[in-house]
């Protein structure tokens, strides 16, 4: 059964998401950010012409590539587009519901806690790549009164 999502961050970067990451740099952020790239290149040029590798050449490049884009597409979230969480949030028959997902009876744990300081808040089913819905930080208190009051035998992991 394919599981709906709320809001869910992109596997794969989008061009938007990197330049709207790049605008929400601060001119701080953005000096450090192209400094440590440039020194990260040429530590790795240094070493790759010392080892005589083309390899780790490739392989740093690749490395500060992915760190890059990994920055900058986290800070490109757009936390003003998030759904209420606390609007799908349903009990039918004793069943939790998610949207249209019913929570399964094996569901023993959830991971509730935010994104970083400013939000976004997020809620994971607790297991290996669990399932993971994304909303407003002013909502998570409510989530977790939520669970408390509806699904007490669901423990809450705060993160």
């Amino acid at each position: 059964m394919q599981k709906p999502q709320i809001l869910w961050r992109n596997q794969t970067p989008s061009r938007s998401s990197l330049k709207l990451g790049w605008k929400q740099l601060s001119r701080n952020a953005k000096v450090a950010l192209f400094t440590f790239s440039l020194l990260y290149l040429g530590l790795s040029i240094y070493n790759s012409l010392e080892q005589q590798s083309a390899y780790s050449l490739v392989l740093y490049l690749v490395s500060m590539s992915s760190l890059t884009i990994t920055i900058l597409h986290i800070n490109g979230f757009q936390k003003d587009q998030l759904v209420s969480l606390m609007q799908v949030l349903k009990t039918e028959n004793g069943t939790l519901w998610i949207g249209d997902y019913p929570l399964p009876d094996t569901v023993r744990k959830v991971v509730i806690g935010r994104a970083d300081i400013q939000g976004p808040a997020f809620l994971q089913l607790a297991w290996n790549n669990g399932h993971q819905w994304i909303f407003p930080l002013d909502e998570l208190q409510q989530v977790r009164h939520f669970f408390v009051q509806h699904a007490p035998q669901i423990e809450i992991v705060n993160e």
